[in-house]
């Protein structure tokens, strides 16, 4: 799978992919690239470059340097094409070469600054990574101004940015929706006790966290959907498949992922839900 914008703001580089060791390539301690993966390796080392066949019948050529993230130290480790036709990419991993992740982790490699990196994670330390990357420290503080005159004023929280948004578009769009759930208008709500109107709060569905990633401002009226608590909490921390459930038919009711040039796989990507192959 190819890096998405929250992989190219924790490695500095749309350059790369990522996808899952299974327990047979652990076992057998090599991986078969395929798609971006090959593209990308071939791209940087060159594919005249690459030994054909068995490794020990040219050890020197087989042999490639690597960065090994996120520490950058330099290993070596063995990639071939063990066939003639060049069909199959295929990269051994090593415990004593220093790189050889579990079944179930994450590997990725990347391009950066001339230099090709490798590295792994687990599932659960790659998907809280993604997912903090586009954390909102001031969603609280939004959602109680929505219901408040006071402006939120633009601010650094631990040097991050927290953009300005407009509470009027918020209530403008909650009106448009018939202060219902977007996601599902028969979801009940309460009544909130300061607007008198069912309690939602406002969603970007293109977190506004990521806004300096974007040359569009986010806080559009279409970026922001009207979500009950439930559906809010959980298209932030329900299980993979419940949030692209949500995250799905939220994209599907307007251009919003037109308008920002993405897609709907770019959008898991975003949430860090995407299903990792």
């Amino acid at each position: 799978m190819r890096f998405g914008k929250n992989q190219e703001i924790r490695f500095g580089t749309t350059n790369g992919a990522y996808s899952l060791v299974t327990d047979r390539e652990h076992y057998d301690s090599q991986i078969t690239l395929t798609d971006y993966e090959a593209e990308l390796v071939v791209g940087h080392f060159g594919a005249n470059n690459i030994h054909v066949g068995r490794v020990q019948l040219n050890p020197q050529t087989a042999a490639k340097p690597f960065r090994h993230y996120p520490d950058g130290t330099s290993i070596e480790l063995n990639l071939v094409y063990p066939k003639e036709e060049k069909t199959e990419l295929r990269l051994y991993i090593s415990s004593k070469s220093g790189f050889k992740p579990e079944g179930g982790e994450i590997w990725f490699v990347f391009l950066r600054n001339g230099d090709i990196w490798i590295g792994s994670l687990t599932e659960s330390e790659w998907r809280k990574e993604a997912a903090d990357i586009k954390k909102d420290e001031n969603d609280d503080l939004y959602q109680n101004t929505i219901y408040d005159p006071d402006p939120i004023l633009t601010q650094k929280i631990k040097e991050r940015e927290v953009y300005v948004r407009d509470r009027e578009l918020a209530i403008k769009r909650m009106e448009m929706a018939g202060f219902s759930c977007e996601y599902d208008e028969e979801h009940k709500l309460f009544i909130s006790r300061f607007s008198r109107k069912n309690y939602l709060e406002a969603h970007h569905l293109i977190p506004i966290g990521l806004q300096a990633k974007f040359t569009t401002a986010l806080d559009s009226l279409d970026n922001i959907f009207c979500l009950c608590p439930y559906c809010h909490r959980a298209v932030h921390h329900a299980e993979e498949s419940k949030a692209r459930k949500i995250l799905e038919k939220l994209a599907e009711k307007r251009p919003v992922l037109e308008t920002y040039r993405l897609d709907i796989h770019d959008l898991f990507n975003l949430y860090a839900v995407e299903e990792i192959v």
